[in-house]
């Protein structure tokens, strides 16, 4: 019975409830206690991103927002991106350096 009772939407709006408290209470006994068997959380914690894959599962729009919040994690954001370098800021001499491409006048 207790199975049929989370296939239901319902029931698994419990479940992740109840998952989440009980992920929370892990989280502040590795913080207090220190457990072995516990990581040390990173990014997200697991019950943050249940609550997300059922949001997703309710509303169709929010399952590309999770895709492209995951592209952009993976992607690396460099400053310079191999084009050739116009501006420079320089913050401790409080100067900013704009340059023209070149073939403009």
């Amino acid at each position: 019975m207790a199975v049929i009772a989370f296939v239901t939407i319902p029931g698994l709006v419990i479940a992740l409830v109840v998952f989440a408290v009980l992920d929370r209470v892990g989280l502040w006994a590795h913080r207090r206690f220190h457990l072995p068997w516990r990581r040390d959380e990173a990014g997200r914690p697991v019950s943050t991103a249940a609550v997300g894959e059922l949001d997703a599962f309710f509303h169709g729009t929010h399952r590309h927002q999770q895709e492209q919040r995951r592209s952009s994690l993976m992607l690396r954001d460099d400053e310079n991106d191999g084009a050739p370098p116009r501006t420079h800021v320089d913050l401790e001499s409080g100067t900013v350096t704009v340059r023209r491409p070149p073939g403009t006048a």
